[in-house]
């Protein structure tokens, strides 16, 4: 480059260079001016050296020259170098160095960047990809709004909500009437398959609208129509099933929340007390019996509190496809809970509760729970048997302690089973189980100082 430069020593530092270099000349010229500062000219370098067709190619050398336009503000420079790093293409891929160009952009402001941005993130935080959609949906990009529809359609990362899943069609509908096509990406565009918006919201309006009410979808109608860009979405509709955790329904608005009072002590019926099993098992197989019925459960007193991990950490065990057991001081005053289990977020509300002897139920939607397979009574146990304990000490889901029972106490009427298991702050909740794996108690309390004296309350209690 710089012998090239030396055949024309007299060119000015400012030598014009608004279209892509193509001969020796123009080459030198760009270059003089790139080197001075122009973003635009470092643009058009890096195009022309990443042109395989050309005698110019040279797409480490583009790289570079991309690289000095984005530091000079070009948001294509920026794609570019995304597309590089992300495909291969001329460089050796670098998905991390990708995705750092990636974020540049969308922290500028690109459509492109925002959008494939909230791509990559609906799998790993799904609450900034909701917020993502959201704010280029309301910016009237009717891919974001597409988006948006099919989400809210399926549930998962967002609300199952059919009544805003149509909402946003008709919204995207009216967008790309507006404004046409907007600023995409191959890799959203390979993913979903969206192609032109006024298609793709024509056919989902059609489908989305013949499940909702008449009433109902003559509201949403309403709604939609009125809609101009810079506006959010009041909720529509009722919600089906809730949102994955840290995702807050896109247009929604506050999420400040009054914790309820819990409901009045209900119970369990008596069909849930299941006859208990008799084989005894090693450890292994009681976890993988049980360990699936034990859910970690994730408590905040509002949605801000949930994002900002300000949450408390407890456990809970299913007795059938929608009800648990818990303890009361895990869910008391808080109106966010949600059931964590793996990758997999469930939204749950109290069913009932009393406070002075810390049972609790929770439940959520139906055919969601894996149950435990039976339920020991209290004056069945013995002292010395093996228990085991599944819970989430500190949100660590799923942790296995074993021990023995070594008391069965009745406190103030209520019946305990004392153990050498294992229970910690977020095991409260979780499940004590015998040998075979039948339910024998929820732990619920440890006195500290004392290594071993552990409670869990019977799990006969709940039937009372």
């Amino acid at each position: 480059m710089a012998a090239l430069l030396a055949l024309w020593p007299g060119l000015s530092a400012q030598a014009a260079c608004s279209v892509r270099p193509s001969t020796s000349s123009d080459l030198a010229e760009c270059s003089v001016a790139a080197k001075s500062g122009d973003a635009v000219a470092a643009l058009l370098l890096g195009d022309a050296m990443a042109d395989i067709s050309t005698r110019l190619y040279d797409p480490l050398a583009a790289a570079g020259w991309w690289d000095q336009a984005a530091q000079g503000g070009s948001s294509v420079a920026l794609r570019r170098l995304f597309d590089a790093y992300w495909y291969g293409r001329g460089v050796d891929k670098d998905v991390a160095r990708a995705r750092g160009y990636l974020d540049r952009a969308a922290a500028e402001g690109a459509p492109w960047a925002r959008l494939t941005r909230a791509l990559l993130l609906e799998n790993e935080n799904k609450g900034e990809a909701a917020e993502l959609y959201t704010a280029l949906a309301a910016e009237g990009n009717c891919l974001a709004q597409l988006r948006l529809a099919h989400g809210h359609d399926r549930g998962g990362w967002l609300e199952k909500n059919p009544a805003q899943a149509y909402y946003w069609a008709n919204v995207a509908a009216a967008s790309a009437r507006a404004q046409g096509r907007a600023e995409g990406h191959p890799l959203f565009e390979n993913r979903f398959h969206y192609g032109d918006c006024s298609t793709e919201s024509y056919f989902f309006r059609q489908e989305s609208g013949k499940a909702l009410p008449a009433d109902l979808r003559q509201k949403v109608d309403a709604s939609a129509a009125s809609w101009r860009p810079g506006r959010l979405p009041e909720r529509q509709g009722p919600v089906e099933v809730p949102a994955a955790l840290g995702v807050a329904p896109a247009g929604q608005g506050a999420t400040s929340v009054t914790a309820p009072r819990l409901p009045a002590w209900q119970p369990l019926p008596a069909a849930l007390r299941r006859a208990p099993g008799r084989g005894q098992v090693g450890a292994e197989e009681v976890f993988a019996t049980v360990g699936r019925s034990v859910h970690v459960v994730v408590a905040a007193r509002t949605e801000e509190d949930v994002k900002a991990n300000r949450v408390r950490f407890g456990s809970a065990v299913a007795m059938d496809e929608r009800t648990l057991l818990t303890n009361c001081h895990v869910i008391e005053e808080m109106a966010v809970i949600w059931l964590r289990k793996g990758n997999q977020m469930i939204r749950a509300t109290p069913a009932g509760g009393d406070g002075q002897t810390d049972r609790c139920l929770l439940t959520v939607s139906p055919g969601r729970l894996s149950a435990v397979p039976g339920v020991r009574a209290w004056e069945d146990l013995r002292v010395g048997e093996t228990v085991y304990s599944i819970g989430a000490p500190k949100g660590l889901e799923a942790t296995l302690g074993q021990g023995l029972v070594s008391g069965l106490r009745a406190i103030k009427g209520v019946r305990y089973v004392q153990t050498t298991a294992p229970i910690s702050a977020g095991s409260s909740g979780g499940g004590l189980f015998d040998a075979a794996g039948n339910l024998v108690g929820i732990t619920t309390f440890h006195l500290r100082d004392a290594d071993g004296l552990n409670f869990a309350i019977a799990a006969e209690e709940y039937f009372r």
